[in-house]
């Protein structure tokens, strides 16, 4: 809930620019807006609604506040800004995993950026727990893939089902001959922590990183995910200690960041869609 904006109610309609549309009540995911003369919270609203903010921002005449924002806290949508389905498509198919980075720090402003848009991410509840760890530190981001790489040394012996299955060999081969497939060269690192218990962090930090990935390509960067680093950060304390994590928070997902070395020309094929028609 926004602390600086509150009321002591879950809605206060105006009733002199309400036009009686119901749009409100429609879009209330608890079905918590009813109307009496004007449009009204339900007797049990305080406690079941989650804040989403889906009222105030539906109301096409500013009518509706809402107990954690007014229109005026929300920022107006610009219609001409919606790209066109080709320009989706585009965006969405020529995202690429990207395994090579060039030597070149990723600005603090296109980090905030990229977080802050993932804040709009489908998550549970509108609960947003998800807490971002980010090392911006080509350095760290070294010895971050340096310890993961020990992790899966130690994991040959009390996990060889694993090692033998995610093929851990290769890529300390790869590390022992000089070759950083763990970081690849990317010089940021980013994880969606949350609580051990969290049900609704995994949603939430997949779609969270989906935003990030899609909207990275837009500022030039390119990203790929990184469960070695992952798996390592929830089993491995030397790695544990580096990263600092609180007591009780694991990674949820964990991601590469920087700009691409290479430009792909070309979408590769994919296997057909499955679809069963109900």
């Amino acid at each position: 809930m926004n602390t600086a904006y509150k009321l002591d109610t879950i809605i206060k309609v105006d009733e002199s620019l309400c036009i009686g549309c119901d749009a409100c009540i429609r879009c209330c995911p608890g079905g918590l807006i009813t109307r009496e003369k004007a449009p009204v919270p339900t007797a049990d609203s305080w406690d079941l609604c989650i804040d989403c903010g889906h009222c105030v921002a539906i109301c096409p005449t500013d009518a509706l506040y809402q107990r954690a924002m007014g229109p005026e806290n929300c920022e107006s949508i610009d219609p001409r800004l919606i790209p066109t389905w080709d320009e989706v498509r585009q965006l969405l198919v020529t995202r690429r995993s990207i395994r090579s980075y060039v030597n070149r720090p990723v600005e603090k402003e296109k980090l905030l950026q990229l977080l802050d848009v993932s804040r709009h991410a489908a998550n549970g509840g509108n609960r947003q727990v998800l807490h971002w760890m980010v090392i911006n530190d080509p350095a760290k981001v070294h010895q971050v893939a340096g310890l993961t790489i020990d992790w899966m040394k130690s994991v040959k012996d009390t996990n060889p089902e694993l090692y033998h299955e995610a093929k851990l060999e290769i890529f300390i081969n790869h590390w022992e001959a000089g070759r950083d497939h763990i970081s690849r060269g990317a010089p940021c690192i980013i994880q969606a922590w949350s609580g051990k218990e969290e049900r609704t962090a995994p949603p939430a930090a997949f779609n969270s990183i989906g935003y990030i990935q899609l909207a990275a390509t837009t500022l030039g960067l390119g990203t790929s995910w990184s469960e070695g680093i992952g798996y390592a950060s929830r089993a491995y304390q030397p790695l544990l200690d580096v990263l600092g994590m609180p007591e009780g928070q694991i990674p949820y997902a964990t991601f590469l960041l920087g700009y691409p070395a290479e430009i792909y020309h070309r979408i590769p094929t994919r296997k057909p869609v499955e679809v069963t028609w109900v």
